[in-house]
């Protein structure tokens, strides 16, 4: 039993995510004016389930202030009291508090004695009701089955005879007679027979129509009223009996038993809830990706390798290999999407760490949400959170202006965070944009002058100006608070998300607002790239980095005072970069040999790169340099080829970084090429 209790406790708490979510949406949109009446029934059902799981299974801590939650919502959903802004602002607060006793009860810890009184105490002064304080809560024993390692019997202190028989409208009223079976069977040791006698002839049937019923034994612990609330949403829709079963109790009994037929239908014993999913270590889909990643690189071997003599030669053989790839492709991309999650796992974190900081600074922020649905690499999602937090607490404390510096400036006095998340081709990009005060640069670069960040001859854009927030030890802030201040966090960010293969641009408007815009790849694992040559080495490009190739394009290519080469394209002077002379590459062909790669960089513009040649487009597997060599300026990472040599994936970013003397040395990324390849080989 012991083993099982875990496995319960475990699903509960996984569960209680879910219902956290829902009850934020629910009472998210209550307090921006909805009032339909889903939306309360949505958060009344997410509080009943928290709190009936958490009854079952001894967190008892948690039991009496969801009963409070409930009954408040029980008291909207009926009509008693009105939904008010302050009611769903009090029951959001409830909703933040009945969250970190989740996550404490997970964790065993224990909060602070009378830690959720405040919470309690405020939503039902807010409700203006009284609370009954009579709560059954049911525990499973566990210390009863020491003497069983295999967890397999329950000891019981009686048994339940059960007739439940829906009315015939119950499933129309989304209710589900599974979902109830399934929540009897984690109170005890149940037997179900389903009664068909009330199916009629196929042709008569209406798939929204009840017709079964079922008789149950129920050998449990629980109190018969917590039997009795498993039934709460369909007691009106129901014909319900629970009585104690005629004969002798059984001391022990077996959770696990063999299906039998029985009174005319299916009978039961139900052990565990059936679930639509499975939870799997992400050590074994990281193993299945390493591997995918391997029979790319063999793919792409076998790529190379067919042609039209082997065609003409053995056709059967080359039709069987494309057949082959195509599958492997298939394959890969397949194991690719079991790591993908929705981003709406990190976006629904934050209305509450705005609500936090409405609270802190006084200010009254509104948070829109969009693109919940963008889904994205799992191990990249871990890492979003503290960057995205930190970029909202910076919008929060720095961006947005209070109420009356609003409206004074012709504003609303609601300030509005937008979070927003999109897949553009391989790329994901998040925003995070406020319509607070901007950037003040003229304030940003006196400050970085006192703090000797930068030199006072430096001749700094627009650009590179927003760019000095992420500068370490950077802050504007005139006093140090809890929210920013201290010169730590920007940096940070920064480096997290160029730890992820990423890139940060700022757009700001004084008076207007600012938005910051993070590109990520999809995945950590494979990127889609254009393999190319400079001198004797080839190099990959990601292909959401590349906006055209140009062949002859030196009669549109000139030299500007401080601009160096330049092409136009279209009318418009690109930054000419030549990948062999800022690699220090030998062996190079002449720019009338050579192809122009345009590439878009950070902050949305473009450079021209030079190379000799344009191998192909292909997938490759990313490998970290750092962690197999060190960091090199201007490379993202490597890769292994079909031909089993090592590529270097470029970064154009810091390429024009490192052109313009503004990354790390120039000097430092030269005659890295041939090293740099035997160390990762």
């Amino acid at each position: 039993m012991i083993g099982k209790l875990e496995k319960f406790k475990t699903m509960f708490l996984d569960e209680c995510e879910e219902h956290v979510r829902t009850l934020e949406k629910s009472l998210t949109a209550l307090k921006n004016g909805a009032r339909g009446q889903d939306w309360v029934d949505n958060a009344f059902r997410a509080v009943h389930s928290v709190k009936g799981g958490a009854g079952m299974l001894g967190f008892n801590r948690i039991v009496p202030f969801a009963h409070t939650l409930e009954a408040v919502l029980d008291a909207a959903r009926l009509k008693r009291i009105p939904i008010t802004d302050q009611l769903a602002s009090a029951a959001l607060r409830a909703v933040d508090c009945l969250s970190d006793l989740v996550i404490a009860a997970g964790k065993g810890v224990d909060l602070p004695s009378g830690f959720e009184s405040s919470q309690s105490a405020a939503l039902v002064n807010v409700a203006g009701i009284s609370i009954p304080t009579s709560i059954v809560v049911a525990v499973p024993d566990a210390s009863s089955n020491a003497d069983d390692p295999q967890g397999e019997k329950l000891q019981i202190s009686r048994m339940l005879d059960i007739s439940f028989r829906p009315h015939v409208g119950l499933l129309r009223r989304a209710n589900d007679p599974l979902f109830i079976l399934r929540q009897l069977a984690e109170m005890g040791a149940v037997k179900v027979s389903a009664d068909c006698s009330g199916l009629p002839p196929l042709a008569d049937m209406n798939p929204t129509d009840a017709y079964l019923s079922w008789n149950l034994t129920l050998q449990t612990k629980a109190a018969e009223q917590a039997i009795r609330s498993v039934f709460e949403f369909v007691e009106d829709d129901c014909a319900l009996s629970i009585a104690p079963a005629a004969g002798a109790e059984i001391q022990a009994v077996t959770a696990i038993a063999e299906p039998a037929i029985a009174n005319g239908g299916p009978d039961y014993v139900l052990s565990e809830p059936v679930l639509s999913t499975i939870r799997v270590d992400l050590d074994r889909i990281d193993r299945l990706v390493n591997l995918s990643g391997e029979i790319a690189i063999s793919q792409a071997l076998v790529a190379q390798l067919i042609d039209q003599s082997l065609f003409n030669a053995h056709p059967r053989l080359f039709q069987e290999l494309s057949q082959l790839l195509t599958h492997t492709q298939n394959l890969q991309d397949s194991v690719m999407a079991i790591r993908a999650q929705p981003i709406r796992t990190i976006f629904e974190r934050m209305p509450r760490l705005v609500r936090e900081l409405c609270d802190v600074t006084g200010k009254s922020i509104v948070l829109r949400l969009v693109g919940e649905a963008t889904e994205i690499d799992k191990t990249m999602i871990e890492q979003l959170s503290d960057p995205i937090m930190h970029m909202i607490r910076n919008a929060a404390d720095h961006g947005i202006e209070n109420s009356e510096e609003r409206i004074a400036r012709g504003k609303p006095a609601d300030g509005i965070i937008t979070l927003r998340a999109e897949q553009r081709g391989s790329r994901i990009v998040i925003e995070i944009e406020d319509d607070g005060r901007g950037i003040d640069r003229e304030k940003v670069r006196q400050r970085a002058l006192e703090r000797n960040l930068v030199s006072a001859d430096e001749n700094l854009g627009a650009e590179e100006i927003d760019h000095l927030i992420f500068l370490p030890g950077f802050t504007t802030a005139e006093r140090v608070s809890d929210i920013s201040g201290r010169g730590v966090g920007m940096d940070v960010v920064k480096r997290n998300i160029q730890r992820l293969g990423g890139r940060i641009a700022i757009r700001s408007e004084l008076g207007r607002g600012t938005r910051m815009t993070l590109t990520l790849p999809l995945t950590l694992a494979v990127l889609e790239g254009m393999v190319v040559r400079s001198g004797g080495d080839s190099y990959v490009i990601p292909i959401g980095s590349i906006v055209e190739c140009r062949n002859s394009w030196s009669k549109d290519s000139d030299a500007l005072p401080g601009l160096g080469e330049v092409l136009n394209v279209r009318g418009t002077n690109l930054r000419l970069l030549h990948l062999s002379r800022i690699f220090n590459i030998g062996g190079a062909e002449t720019d009338s040999q050579s192809i122009a790669v345009i590439a878009e960089i950070e902050g949305g513009h473009q450079i021209a790169l030079v190379v000799d040649e344009i191998v192909g487009q292909q997938q490759v597997v990313i490998k970290s340099l750092a962690d197999n060599f060190e960091a090199v300026p201007g490379v993202a990472g490597a890769t292994i080829l079909g031909d089993g040599r090592v590529a270097l994936i470029l970064d154009p970013t810091e390429i024009a970084r490192l052109a313009s003397g503004r990354g790390a040395s120039v000097r430092q990324s030269m005659d890295f090429g041939n090293q740099t390849r035997r160390n990762v080989a």
